[in-house]
């Protein structure tokens, strides 16, 4: 063998990784043709300009999508290997299908919290609850968002939270470890307050049927949903938010579509054992004000399927009481008798489950946001105190 081709057959391995690395180059240096070239299909007559355009919407071809993938590719395979790593983008706007992780514990959560939320046995035993500080008097401070939200993916910030009541402002522990305890949806999305419509005149319960925003243009049940997350992240409680709609297939399928995302709240947060479905009340004869310091308050009332054949109503039921009971003995009069009628309301996916109506249609924005602190006060301490269900 002549040496030129002696020394070519010892270089063959170095040839190759050149050539690959070669095609990777080419392959990132390749320009794609921009989204808004080529014929329109909206307004062009011709069945064949419609089909040329056809392979446009399909994305760029195989073999460059390996070398060059794009946002949703990178995203759909970050979030397939690690569920809890699932960008934090949701928010009340738009279409948005990514679940909120409001983290806690101080500083930002380490790299090995995700792995063990998605990995059981991965997480550490329990440690010891530290002695909370001794409150201090005075109006509660405007939770902010600190920066690094979530530990992987970037949180958009939500918006600044209305002022708080007047409550004690407190230091707690980490719950869980700080791992995620508490999911939060809403069948029913779109259900807003009399605030957001101020030209609204209300009579009768079919007034109270428009006050409603099924394009979130005004504040509903979600942005309550978004400030109770915040708050009890505050208190020491990690919390999954997912702001979704459900009411594309209409009032009938709300609970059907909710049952989904309360199903997914599980999968990507499997440490998850408080499930709430946040609503508001439509009656239009319900008593769902209260006075606390001088201010109104909207009521919170606890709804349970009771059906006999379903698995953990009872012990949702049990925990409901107990949560009502919690509030009842900080505020008298914050509460609403319990209601269990004949219905399942997903509550069988986990005991723990449960329906809350903060305050009616009539409530203003304020009253219920009034609610929401003094729920996430006697929630993060039963959580706290581990009185819930499959508390370790």
């Amino acid at each position: 063998m002549s040496p030129i081709l002696r020394n070519f057959w010892t270089a063959r391995p170095l040839l190759v990784a050149y050539a690959v690395v070669t095609a990777a180059t080419l392959g990132l240096l390749v320009n794609r043709q921009p989204s808004g070239a080529g014929t329109i299909p909206a307004m062009t007559d011709s069945a064949a300009a419609v089909a040329r355009t056809e392979p446009d919407r399909q994305g760029p071809p195989l073999w460059l999508q390996l070398f060059r993938p794009g946002l949703p590719t990178a995203r759909r395979v970050l979030h397939t290997a690690l569920p809890a790593l699932a960008p934090a983008t949701g928010a009340a706007e738009g279409a948005a299908r990514d679940l909120r992780f409001w983290w806690t514990g101080p500083g930002q959560p380490q790299p090995q919290t995700l792995f063990q939320a998605a990995l059981p046995f991965l997480r550490p035993p329990a440690e010891p609850a530290e002695t909370p500080e001794p409150p201090t008097a005075g109006p509660e401070a405007e939770p902010a968002v600190p920066t690094g939200e979530s530990p992987g993916p970037e949180v958009q910030p939500a918006q600044e939270p209305p002022p708080a009541p007047a409550t004690e402002q407190r230091t707690m522990e980490v719950v869980n470890g700080g791992l995620p305890l508490v999911g939060i949806y809403h069948t029913h999305d779109y259900e807003s307050y009399i605030s957001e419509f101020p030209d609204l005149a209300v009579s009768t319960d079919q007034d109270l049927m428009l006050v409603a925003s099924f394009d979130h243009s005004k504040r509903t049940i979600v942005d309550v949903g978004e400030i109770l997350a915040r708050r009890l992240r505050d208190l020491g409680v990690t919390t999954v938010h997912a702001p979704f709609r459900h009411q594309e297939l209409g009032y009938d399928y709300a609970y059907q579509a909710s049952r989904v995302t309360a199903q997914r709240i599980l999968r990507e947060a499997p440490t998850v054992k408080v499930l709430l479905d946040l609503h508001r009340d439509g009656n239009m004869n319900l008593d769902s004000t209260t006075y606390i310091d001088g201010l109104p308050v909207a009521r919170v009332r606890c709804v349970i399927g009771a059906r006999e054949d379903l698995v953990h109503w009872q012990e949702n039921l049990a925990f409901c009481n107990a949560l009502m009971a919690k509030m009842e003995e900080a505020h008298p009069g914050i509460t609403l008798p319990t209601l269990t009628p004949q219905a399942r309301y997903n509550q069988d996916l986990l005991p723990g489950a449960i329906l809350l109506e903060i305050g009616n249609a009539l409530n203003t924005f304020e009253e219920a946001e009034r609610a929401i602190h003094y729920l996430a006060e006697a929630l993060a301490e039963l959580l706290r105190s581990g009185e819930y269900p499959g508390a370790p």
